[in-house]
């Protein structure tokens, strides 16, 4: 049985369809949350996970990891819109079976199955390309959570944390937390080191964001 984590209804069922074409007989289930990915895998007999990494307010990493605390068998496929380097070694590191890019072509999907069902890893080549070009600021840019991300580019904005939590909806406790992970992560100590680091790479800040 196959469990896809997505947070996208139409991804889900996308990728359903795709692994049906390699394995038409495949029982599939799928899940839009950690939790409820977590939940189906407790009660379920999974043996392949697809996981986006990029859920709404989460990491698709929080499943992964929790799989390994629980030494279950299970074949990981990572699919995701990032191209990150940090991402990518973070999650060969973990001993994913296979990272496939959401841009890949419905044949390189396939292909990973077919891969994978004979013991090997798959990695999407337009990704191992990139390896080792990523700058080392980039690498930090990309050690950034969603939030984190969207904190430091209302710091660039000047918002004051009150006003940050207002309009993230978090509190101002929260905040400081917040840019404290942004001070450690991309290795500065002040507001206005980080207003002019993300004004540097605004682009690169806008790419992980929307990725």
């Amino acid at each position: 049985m196959v469990l896809v984590l997505d947070d996208h209804p139409i991804a889900r069922q996308g990728l359903e369809s795709v692994i049906k074409l390699h394995r038409p007989d495949e029982e599939t289930v799928q899940a839009g949350t950690v939790k409820e990915a977590i939940d189906l895998t407790k009660k379920k007999s999974i043996d392949s996970v697809f996981v986006d990494l990029n859920l709404h307010n989460e990491s698709g990493f929080d499943f992964l990891e929790w799989i390994q605390s629980q030494n279950k068998n299970i074949k990981t496929f990572v699919i995701t819109s990032s191209s990150s380097e940090s991402d990518f070694v973070k999650a060969k590191n973990m001993g994913i079976d296979a990272y496939i890019l959401k841009d890949a072509f419905i044949d390189d999907i396939m292909y990973s199955l077919r891969v994978v069902d004979r013991g090997g890893k798959f990695y999407s080549s337009d990704l191992m390309a990139n390896v080792g070009n990523t700058s080392e600021d980039d690498k930090r840019i990309d050690t950034l959570t969603r939030r984190e991300l969207e904190v430091a580019l209302l710091l660039r904005e000047g918002y004051s944390n009150a006003k940050i939590a207002n309009n993230l909806s978090i509190s101002e406790g929260t905040v400081k937390k917040h840019i404290s992970n942004i001070f450690s992560k991309l290795e500065i100590y002040n507001r206005t080191e980080v207003l002019v680091f993300v004004e540097k790479h605004m682009e690169r800040f806008q790419t992980v964001l929307n990725s």
